[in-house]
């Protein structure tokens, strides 16, 4: 029985969905290499690192039970936010923010795994919803809302505004009433201005106005838009080649490696590279949200809740990259460099694969 189940398993494997992640994920390596080549930091033998430990850990976790992992979910979830509140109140400051852990060689990002730990404990509530009323609401702000307060505490304002797409996507999945809509956009209208005047710094006032006009902050904030569009730009249709783009190799744009690491593609390959990298992520958002059948409502749920997080982070990092939308500090998924993040991703898209043959499995 044990033979046909692994059987099976490979059988209904999808492998060209697989075979999408690895080509995102190599892209990155190589993209990431380009981008810090001629620095002193090894940011490409440290993504390649993580790649081979996700895809290990993305075998292991495709392993085991989903049904186990939906059954301590909230229990995770707990722990999470308990390191998260250790973090803000001991953690040591890199970079500005209490985000990372550091254990030697690596640092990991909790945060990151948040967002999987949390499309898994809104699935579990979506099976008991019909139409989000105002006790689902208040239910599902409370889950959503303590981490994204927390992360947002750090301060990482990128982070914890990922965590909004979960409400999207639950408006989408179940709809809500539309007394909720009117009276949340009256209280998000008060508090914007509240957090604009008395919570925001100027630094991040500038970086969430700067995109409009960057010509006004261009050595400042708005250096960095303005040093991406240069650099696709100057990529024409098929890029100046590969480790040649000027922007990357003479240092013109800050965090190549990162938030901007579309910018790197689009110089050094152009109009071509980029249509690439969409049609990738285009086949991996068609595949995944493209589901026949489901073995449970829960497992249903996760799945749209978490490619529909990635899909809310691929399209804010483009629109950051080509000047369209406020710059947040939010990494191209698979891609950019970030061994937490990638992590985090190849866990919660084991789930995923995982769902997608639970229901040909004994």
């Amino acid at each position: 029985m044990k033979g046909i189940f692994a059987s099976d398993k490979v059988k209904y494997f999808d492998k060209i969905t697989f075979a999408v992640l690895l080509l995102l994920s190599i892209l990155g390596v190589i993209l990431i290499y380009s981008a810090s080549h001629n620095t002193n930091q090894s940011y490409y033998f440290k993504q390649y690192l993580w790649l081979s430990f996700s895809i290990v850990v993305f075998f292991v976790v495709f392993s085991v039970k989903i049904e186990k992992i939906f059954d301590y979910c909230f229990y995770i979830y707990g722990i999470l936010v308990a390191i998260l509140v250790i973090q803000i109140a001991a953690g040591q400051i890199t970079s500005g923010t209490r985000s990372w852990i550091k254990t030697g060689f690596f640092s990991i990002q909790i945060s990151e795994f948040v967002k999987v730990c949390l499309a898994i404990c809104l699935a579990r509530m979506c099976t008991g919803i019909s139409t989000i009323g105002w006790k689902d609401f208040f239910k599902l702000l409370i889950v959503i809302g303590v981490p994204f307060l927390l992360i947002a505490a750090q301060p990482d304002l990128g982070t914890a505004f990922m965590l909004t797409s979960f409400f999207l996507m639950l408006v989408f999945l179940k709809g809500i009433r539309a007394s909720i809509v009117i009276i949340t956009i009256t209280i998000l209208l008060g508090l914007s201005f509240s957090t604009w005047n008395y919570v925001l710094k100027p630094y991040q006032k500038d970086r969430l106005t700067a995109f409009l006009n960057p010509e006004k902050y261009r050595k400042s904030t708005g250096y960095q838009i303005i040093q991406s569009k240069i650099a696709i730009g100057s990529g024409g249709l098929s890029g100046k080649g590969y480790l040649k783009g000027t922007q990357s190799r003479y240092k013109f744009l800050p965090t190549r490696h990162t938030d901007f690491i579309v910018s790197v593609l689009g110089e050094e390959f152009g109009f071509l590279g980029i249509s690439f990298l969409l049609l990738l992520f285009f086949l991996l958002f068609y595949r995944q949200f493209n589901l026949q059948k489901c073995r449970s409502d829960e497992e249903f749920y996760f799945v749209y809740l978490f490619n529909g997080l990635i899909l809310f982070q691929f399209l804010i990092n483009i629109l950051v990259s080509i000047g369209l939308f406020p710059v947040l500090g939010v990494p191209l998924p698979f891609v950019s460099y970030g061994g937490s993040s990638l992590l985090a991703l190849f866990v919660g898209e084991a789930l995923v694969f995982r769902v997608k043959i639970n229901h040909y499995l004994p």
